[in-house]
C-alpha cells in the first residue's frame, strides 16, 4: 500500500489525528462534551504511545494517551478500517493501560478509572447509534451497576441516530466528511475552526512532514516485515504437511520408518512424530 501524500492528510489519518489531539486545547473540548464531566487540566499526555511488556507479546500503539488531575487515564483513537472483535482490543487496550497504573504494593483502590474511545468511520455495530457506550451491572439486577472504573466509548460518524449532544454529533459528521474527502461547514462551531486550523498548521510544518514519512516508512517496514515472515510459515507449513500425506503413504505400502526416514532425510523420532499427525 502506498504512503499516502502528507498534504492529503485529514483529521481521520493516525498521525494528523495525534498531532491535533494531543493538544490539550484540542482533547480537553471534545472529552468533557462527550462523557459530560469537567476536566480541570490534563496532567501527561502522549501521543503514539507504545505499550508492550516483553518482546514476544502482542503490543498497543496508543493514537492519543492522556491524564487529567485525578489520575484517570484515557485513550482516544481514530479508527479508519473496522476490525472483528473490536471489544477485545478495546480490552486489551485497557489492560495495558491498567498493568501502568499501579505502583508495586500498592492497593487495588489506587486503581484509577479509565476510558477508551474509539472513533469509527463505519458503525460497527449497525444500528445507527452516533454514541455507543459500554454499560456494566449484575445479571438480573440491572439496578446495581458494577464499578471496575472501566470505561469503553465507540463512536459511529457514519449514525443515523443522533443520540450524542449537538457538538458530539457534529465533531462526527466533520469526521466523517474527512474520511470522504467532502467539505462541511465548520463555521458555526468555534471548536470545528479551531480543530480545522490546527490540521492545516501541522501541514504547514516540514519537520512534521519528515516525522511522518519516517513514521510511515518505519510500519510499512514493519507489515512487510509480518507478511514475509507468514508466507515463511506457510511455506513451511505447506511442507509439514507434505511430508506427512508422504510418510503415511509410505506406511500404508509395508515400508517401515527407518526406511521412510532413510529415503526422504529426516530423523527418525522426527518422522515417528510426523506419522502421528493428522
Amino acid at each position: 500500500m502506498p504512503i499516502k501524500p502528507f498534504k492529503d492528510l485529514s483529521l481521520v489519518d493516525d498521525f494528523m489525528f495525534s498531532e491535533v489531539m494531543r493538544q490539550p486545547e484540542n482533547i480537553k473540548p471534545f472529552l468533557e462534551t462527550l462523557l459530560e464531566k469537567k476536566i480541570q487540566r490534563v496532567v501527561a499526555i502522549d501521543k503514539q504511545k507504545d505499550l508492550k511488556d516483553t518482546y514476544d507479546t502482542h503490543g498497543i500503539r496508543l493514537d492519543v494517551y492522556l491524564e487529567d488531575e485525578h489520575n484517570t487515564k484515557y485513550d482516544v483513537e481514530v479508527q479508519v478500517r473496522l476490525h472483528r472483535k473490536l471489544e477485545r482490543r478495546i480490552r486489551y487496550y485497557a489492560s495495558g493501560i491498567d498493568r501502568r497504573s499501579l505502583e508495586m504494593n500498592a492497593d487495588y483502590e489506587e486503581l484509577s478509572d479509565n476510558f477508551v474511545i474509539f472513533i469509527c468511520v463505519e458503525d460497527y455495530f449497525k444500528a445507527g447509534l452516533a454514541v455507543y457506550e459500554r454499560e456494566s451491572h449484575i445479571k438480573g439486577a440491572p439496578e446495581i451497576p458494577y464499578k471496575d472504573g472501566s470505561h469503553a466509548y465507540i463512536l459511529n460518524a457514519d449514525f443515523t441516530k443522533g443520540n450524542g449532544s449537538p457538538a458530539v454529533l457534529d465533531f462526527l459528521r466533520y469526521i466523517r466528511a474527512s474520511y470522504r474527502g467532502e467539505q462541511y461547514d465548520i463555521s458555526k462551531s468555534s471548536y470545528l475552526q479551531q480543530i480545522d486550523e490546527a490540521v492545516n498548521k501541522v501541514k504547514e510544518d516540514s519537520g512534521r512532514e519528515m516525522e511522518y514519512m519516517t513514521l510511515a516508512m518505519k510500519m510499512l517496514d514493519e507489515r512487510k516485515d509480518a507478511f514475509e515472515q507468514g508466507e515463511a510459515r506457510g511455506r513451511a507449513e505447506g511442507e509439514r504437511s507434505t511430508q506427512i500425506k508422504t510418510i503415511k503413504r509410505m506406511l500404508a505400502r509395508g515400508l517401515s520408518l527407518e526406511e521412510i526416514s532413510d529415503m526422504i532425510g529426516l530423523e527418525l523420532d522426527e518422522a515417528e512424530r510426523l506419522a502421528k499427525q493428522e
